[in-house]
């Protein structure tokens, strides 16, 4: 095989530089590159048309499948997705059998998909149908978040959804805050409202998503808005622009 072009794609430099260091050893790779988003990712695949693509799924603006979309499956390199906790998109990952990395991935993780990956190359064709299916995969009808993977220091687990009393944005994180803990998550308030079940979740606030099992009471507050009480002594405010998602739950 000859050498092998790479193209990394993170918005994180960390992450990036994870991935570099891990190739740099790497007889087989000729040139490795690096795109900080979705949007310089598909310039790069259309212009310098890597091998491979390391792929980060959860990225601000265009996300890892919609680069796919974007570049078009039959013009896509082979993948490597990227991710650090959406367990429907690794759902759809083992159905359709995509090679993918959880982080945090170690080095001999990383060098056993890297290996796959590279055989993958030689099997393009095959790999078209492949896209095409995890697309359908992740784009059929909406299925809910059930769990999400958080972690304490070194530790990584699930906490069921339905234990989250609410969720705050915070900086480029949002706050999971159940009735004992709270996990920080790197994930968009938006992107959480259309993950979670409209019918027990609700956006409150700009900033807020609040577990409707969990609400206590409701208060009127001055120019529309709203106080929230919630079973484990919490108390939020809603805004009047979300006001009807509340109050007009049945």
């Amino acid at each position: 095989m000859q050498g092998v072009s790479v193209l990394i794609v993170d918005d994180e430099f960390p992450a990036r530089k994870k991935i570099k260091t891990f190739l740099k050893n790497e007889s087989r790779i000729a040139s490795i590159h690096e795109a900080a988003n979705g949007e310089e990712a598909v310039k790069q695949i259309q212009a310098g048309k890597p091998d491979l693509v390391f792929l980060d799924i959860q990225m601000p603006g265009l996300n890892g499948f919609a680069v796919i979309e974007m570049v078009g499956v039959e013009n896509m390199p082979a993948v490597v997705f990227v991710t650090a906790y959406d367990q429907y998109a690794l759902e759809a990952f083992e159905v359709q059998a995509v090679d993918y990395l959880l982080k945090p991935f170690d080095r001999e993780r990383f060098k056993k998909t890297l290996a796959r990956a590279l055989q993958q190359i030689q099997f393009q064709n095959a790999q078209t149908t492949v896209f095409k299916n995890l697309l359908a995969e992740v784009n059929q009808e909406k299925k809910y978040l059930k769990r999400m993977m958080v972690n304490l220091g070194s530790r990584f687990f699930f906490v069921k959804t339905n234990e989250i009393a609410f969720i705050e944005a915070e900086e480029k994180y949002a706050k999971l805050h159940t009735e004992k803990e709270s996990y920080l998550i790197r994930e968009t308030m938006n992107n959480l409202e259309q993950r979670l079940d409209s019918e027990k979740f609700a956006r409150v606030h700009r900033s807020c998503i609040v577990n409707l099992d969990f609400i206590k009471e409701l208060h009127s507050a001055s120019h529309g808005d709203f106080q929230i009480v919630l079973k484990t002594g919490a108390q939020l405010t809603g805004s009047r622009r979300f006001r009807e998602r509340v109050f007009d739950m049945k």
